[in-house]
């Protein structure tokens, strides 16, 4: 991290937003070379920035009562030239799910980053941002793939691999995919969950990487099916996809019956989203997705439709 000399730029009050992402398929194989599919949410967070005439970075007015965010605020002021004696306090708000899969800490990593180059008056270029954002993602799971602030960043539905450099090409489906996302299982902590798989992966090559080649072949296969709008065959690869990432040990009982409540009441497919361990599945629907998430929806489980549109 940077050492500033002094205070850096003034402040004015400023906010920035970005919205979520939803991993179709391909996570924890991202991480070890193999391309993921992902989707940008239209939920998200919205980060207000607040000058105050002392040196404390407060959220709420009060200190960040999670370590995590206080690191993440620190990279990101650092990151825009803030030297430790500027101080401000930070509002966060939003409507998206938290730590269930659905990128809230990209999500947030960005609009603060956006929020901060606004109250700074920092002009900053699409790289630039991109970095910025990564790591300040850095601060809640170590050493993230990176699909998850790349989506963000550029919308839409995409195809990323972590290279180096990253890689990102944007998809269009022959026909709009219609899912159900359904917040099935308690949150969870991505960082833990990858970094466990990792540790396992290092420890068990032979037995992990033919899990992860498998599933790249079925994201290639996902992103044939998309472009040419074969709905079935899309969702057969989701399914097997959860089922490689149960074996892979990130699945819980609760994913699992999820899953399997969504095929049986219709979806064409259906997996775990996210870092798994908990969090979210996604469903892909036969006909109409608001009619599978009043299906899926209960007390505690909320369900919510999402199309991404056809060319």
């Amino acid at each position: 991290m940077t050492t500033h000399a002094g205070p850096g730029p003034s402040l004015a009050p400023a906010s920035g937003a970005a919205g979520g992402k939803l991993i179709l398929l391909g996570e924890h194989a991202v991480v070890h070379g193999e391309p993921a599919i992902a989707a940008a949410l239209s939920s998200g967070i919205r980060v207000t920035i607040v000058p105050r005439e002392d040196d404390l970075r407060t959220v709420d007015g009060e200190p960040a009562g999670d370590a995590r965010l206080a690191r993440a605020i620190a990279i990101a002021a650092d990151r825009l030239g803030l030297g430790s004696e500027r101080g401000f306090d930070t509002a966060i708000e939003g409507d998206l799910p938290e730590a269930v899969g659905l990128g809230s800490s990209a999500s947030l990593s960005v609009a603060l980053v956006r929020a901060l180059a606004a109250a700074s008056g920092a002009s900053l270029s699409g790289d630039a941002l991109a970095e910025a954002a990564h790591a300040v993602e850095g601060a809640f799971h170590g050493t993230p793939s990176g699909v998850d602030v790349t989506t963000v960043l550029h919308g839409g539905l995409g195809w990323y691999e972590v290279g180096p450099p990253r890689r990102w090409e944007a998809i269009v489906p022959a026909k709009a995919i219609d899912l159900v996302v359904v917040v099935a299982d308690r949150r969870h902590d991505t960082g833990r969950t990858v970094g466990s798989l990792r540790e396992r992966a290092t420890a068990h090559p032979g037995l992990y990487r033919p899990l992860f080649r498998a599933i790249g072949e079925l994201v290639r296969e996902a992103r044939s099916a998309i472009e040419a709008g074969d709905r079935e065959r899309l969702g057969e690869a989701m399914t097997l996809d959860h089922g490689l990432l149960r074996a892979c040990g990130v699945s819980t009982p609760a994913l699992d019956t999820a899953v399997e409540e969504a095929l049986g009441k219709g979806a064409l497919g259906a997996k775990l989203t996210g870092g798994g361990g908990g969090g979210a599945i996604v469903a892909l629907s036969a006909d109409d997705a608001e009619r599978l998430a009043a299906r899926l929806d209960r007390p505690g489980r909320p369900a919510f439709p999402l199309r991404v549109p056809a060319r």
